[in-house]
């Protein structure tokens, strides 16, 4: 018989029980902090208000259209002066670069960098091809800033407002838009849908800076050297493929 080895007879499954034990609550605890953590440190929602003057607006946005001739989705980039200029830049859903749009007013030139082709002419005739109606810069960007008095007292629109007098839904002639979401708890629009005839149009911004001062030459067309000018019949439709 071997000497001087003690052999404990009970209690110890007891007390490798209440370790057990233990150990499960300190880490039950644990994870309960953990989690606990994580909710204190969700991101709170974007309020977002635009100033009083704004002069200039510029963002991001998913962007998708149905039409007569399909449907197709692009991620948009866009930066207005609210002088009635832009400049747009669509994105397909590879983030490769199709087509550069700047907006002048009255006019418009259309750029396609991989075809290197582009058009110039009048502005109603590419915002008439996305909403069906024609659309000016200007307006565009005061629905996206929620530029409510200016869009209603300079533009014509009809506004409808919800029983706490924020603007839901606004109309002008065959065109309209529907605020499906906002920046909470602010007035600027988050997601707007916009339908008119057979077309309908959903953009939902994911980023939305005002006053950001930008040189004149980002709302200048520029074409590189060499690239074919099209007629209004050889490029619509084919820049939004």
């Amino acid at each position: 018989m071997a000497e001087g080895v003690v052999v404990p007879q009970g209690g110890g499954s007891k007390r490798g029980g209440r370790l057990k034990s233990n150990s499960l609550g300190l880490i039950l605890l644990i994870f309960a902090v953990y989690i606990l953590s994580l909710a204190g440190c969700r991101p709170s929602p974007v309020c977002l208000v635009p100033p009083a003057k704004v002069d200039y607006l510029d963002g991001q946005a998913s962007f998708s259209l149905r039409g007569p001739d399909g449907a197709v989705r692009f991620r948009l980039s866009f930066c207005y002066r609210l002088e009635n200029q832009a400049r747009l830049e669509l994105f397909d859903p590879l983030g490769r670069l199709q087509t550069i749009v700047w907006l002048k007013g009255e006019l418009a030139t259309l750029y396609l960098p991989a075809d290197r082709v582009f058009w110039a002419g009048e502005s109603r005739l590419i915002t008439t091809e996305v909403f069906g109606q024609e659309l000016p810069a200007r307006e565009l960007a005061r629905i996206l800033a929620g530029l409510w008095s200016e869009l209603e007292v300079d533009d014509g629109w009809e506004l409808q407002v919800d029983e706490k007098g924020s603007v839901v839904s606004g109309k002008r002639a065959d065109l309209s838009f529907d605020i499906k979401e906002t920046f909470a708890p602010g007035r600027v629009p988050k997601t707007v849908l916009f339908t008119s005839r057979d077309y309908m149009v959903r953009m939902k911004l994911l980023k939305l800076r005002f006053n950001r001062p930008r040189p004149e030459s980002v709302f200048q067309p520029s074409i590189p050297a060499g690239t074919r000018k099209l007629e209004w019949e050889e490029i619509s439709g084919r820049w939004k493929k």
